[in-house]
């Protein structure tokens, strides 16, 4: 009877869904453009990731109608950073999230501002820059302090928090509080309890109190289906659904395998076949089969791997792991320990592809909090920038009234005493060398500051180059893009270079080439080779001018030795040479002991982007290429500096 009325109640529910959601888009057209704000937030969180393309493109054209309108356009845009955290943008609903925050002319109220904070936040979490979340927590806790209502359901972001540490006793204690917090609110729905009570559950599981977890699984489903009239009905399905999981786990744990097989038999036997094709419905059936595998019912353990092999969702890290280790488990207890053994060394594999994973996000949030960081340090600069050119205006008027006035006061004097004149001209012009001197200096100072801002930016663009490397997989293009960055880093360290100088109109290009040679030996680091770089140089300042395109001809140089050059060697030499042979007559020497250009080698024809970057940065340097072999390559550079 139980089986059978939790299987209608989820029919009906999921009918109701199909039909309601038929109508959400129809409901959003006819409603004014700031109902439509309220309308798309107060939407549960399936019916927006149903119609998400929908909702997306809608408020975008909203945002471009209403371009000049702030104060309107802050809703629109608050929804778009909230569709980019449900496609798991973060990193775009941030900036969205900060376009607010930063921009006075939105006039944000206290409740607006703790929305954003609270949904910023969230992302943060997501992308596990806990400082950050810290730093939201503390603007939250600014605002209730003013007085302003806290998002009930967002209770959890401190005891979640703790949950992605790994502090799983600080979570519980912290979610108790915040369950304490929430049944002391009259304000809050009928399901947000129920939740809580489930996550408690599901902590508590982790620390493998599995009593305390089942009671408060128990609580969760009580209190549900005590107001499931008050409960949305897809979030009352999927709670029911995941605290029943929940149950059928710790009974797992506690070895009371009829208990667990009841409880995932009743949760399956409710479902569609569409929703039988889902990795929960995956990692119910693994569960049943590990509770078969302690009743030590092979046969029926047999069937169940059978059909999960034959499932579309195995290609989940995690769950694939998980069913390995049933199946490892299983073929150890039926005596196949060959077949155990084969599994186990795909759990290691997998173990440490996933470990591989964990830690490119770990670097991939390291290099975001960087990126925020820097983005967070400009926008201060450019403040204090602003801030200085105020007061420079201010003193500006303030010197020019003064001068006026001494002007006048001259006029009037002008035919009682020469000399006194004579004095105060000497001290007029002494003020103006002054003002000349320091006009001088602070353009000195914005020129290093453009230099040193060219080189950061430039930078940001290779780190963002990085970033969309990650998600690439084909090698050619991945090594395209690597390229790309050491050229960008190559012009990046001679601007670091120039402002590192005293002088600004031209740079030590031995110190240039010193730094050049030891971002190259970082870069290729990964392949392994023990490649030498030796470089002399005389002591020759060069104008950026000339500069930039031998700095970039040196980096081609030694990317194509190490591609070319070493190609089937673990080892290798390059040797460099850059010298004044006459007055302002140079040459530049670059020798390697690889495998040597080919017999029929002409550099001039060869249609590759590096020898053609080459070629062309030697005609701009009005300079003449040579390429021969020696024991290996040698390309030399002839040129003069006008």
């Amino acid at each position: 009877m139980h089986k059978l009325t939790f299987s209608v109640l989820v029919s009906f529910f999921l009918f109701t869904y199909a039909f309601a959601n038929s109508i959400i888009t129809k409901t959003f057209v006819t409603k004014t453009e700031t109902e439509k704000v309220t309308y798309f937030r107060n939407l549960n969180k399936e019916a927006k990731i149903e119609h998400l393309l929908f909702f997306k493109n809608s408020f975008k054209s909203l945002i471009e109608k209403n371009i000049t309108d702030k104060e309107r356009n802050k809703g629109f845009l608050f929804c778009l950073a909230l569709i980019d955290q449900l496609e798991k943008n973060n990193i775009d609903a941030i900036l969205n999230f900060k376009a607010l925050l930063e921009d006075k002319k939105f006039n944000l109220t206290k409740r607006e501002r703790m929305d954003i904070y609270v949904a910023m936040q969230e992302s943060y979490l997501k992308l596990n820059l806990y400082s950050k979340v810290f730093e939201c927590n503390n603007q939250i806790n600014s605002l209730i302090q003013q007085g302003e209502d806290y998002p009930l359901w967002s209770y959890n972001i401190q005891s979640r928090l703790y949950l992605q540490l790994q502090q799983y006793d600080k979570a519980i204690f912290q979610l108790k509080k915040e369950i304490a917090f929430l049944l002391q609110n009259k304000k809050r729905d009928s399901l947000i309890i129920p939740s809580a009570y489930n996550d408690l559950g599901y902590y508590y599981s982790l620390v493998k109190k599995n009593d305390s977890a089942i009671y408060f699984f128990n609580q969760s489903l009580q209190i549900s289906k005590k107001n499931k009239k008050n409960i949305d009905s897809i979030s009352y399905v999927n709670l029911l659904i995941n605290t029943q999981e929940n149950i059928a786990n710790s009974y797992l744990q506690l070895k009371e395998f009829d208990k667990a097989i009841k409880e995932i038999t009743t949760i399956n036997n409710s479902l569609t076949e569409q929703n039988k094709k889902t990795p929960s419905y995956l990692n119910r059936q693994i569960l049943l089969a590990k509770a078969f595998l302690g009743k030590k019912d092979f046969v029926k353990v047999k069937e169940l791997i059978e059909t999960i092999d034959n499932n579309c969702c195995l290609n989940i890290i995690s769950l694939k792991i998980n069913f390995l280790n049933l199946k490892h488990s299983y073929y150890n207890k039926i005596g196949k320990s060959d077949l155990a053994y084969e599994n186990l060394l795909i759990i290691k594999k997998l173990t440490d592809s996933l470990f591989n994973i964990q830690q490119q996000k770990l670097l991939k949030s390291t290099e975001l909090n960087y990126v925020i960081e820097q983005n967070e340090r400009e926008v201060l600069e450019k403040n204090k920038i602003i801030k200085e050119k105020e007061n420079m205006i201010f003193t500006t008027i303030i010197i020019g009234l003064s001068v006026l006035l001494i002007i006048s006061f001259l006029f009037v004097r002008v035919n009682r005493k020469k000399r006194f004149k004579i004095e105060k001209m000497n001290l007029s012009i002494a003020q103006k060398n002054s003002q000349i001197e320091a006009s001088l200096k602070e353009k000195e100072i914005l020129l290093k500051e453009i230099h040193h801002r060219v080189k950061n930016n430039l930078q940001i663009i290779s780190g963002i180059l990085d970033l969309q490397n990650f998600s690439i997989k084909e090698p050619e293009i991945k090594a395209i893009i690597n390229e790309g960055q050491n050229r960008i880093q190559s012009i990046a360290l001679l601007h670091k270079t120039m402002y590192q100088n005293q002088n600004f109109n031209a740079i030590s290009f031995d110190k240039y080439l010193a730094e050049l040679i030891s971002y190259s030996k970082q870069t290729y680091s990964i392949l392994d080779k023990a490649i030498e770089i030796h470089f002399s140089s005389d002591t020759i300042q060069l104008e950026i001018d000339t500069a930039v395109p031998l700095g970039l001809i040196l980096n081609e140089l030694i990317n194509n030795a190490y591609k070319h050059a070493f190609k089937s060697k673990e080892s290798g030499f390059i040797a460099i040479t850059f010298k004044e042979i006459s007055k302002k007559s140079y040459q530049l020497i670059f020798k390697d002991n690889g495998n040597g250009f080919a017999t029929d080698f002409d550099a001039t024809k060869i249609k590759t982007v590096g020898y053609e970057l080459i070629n062309g940065l030697t005609k701009q340097l009005k300079g003449k290429l040579t390429t021969y072999n020696d024991s290996g390559a040698i390309v030399v550079i002839n040129f003069n500096m006008n």
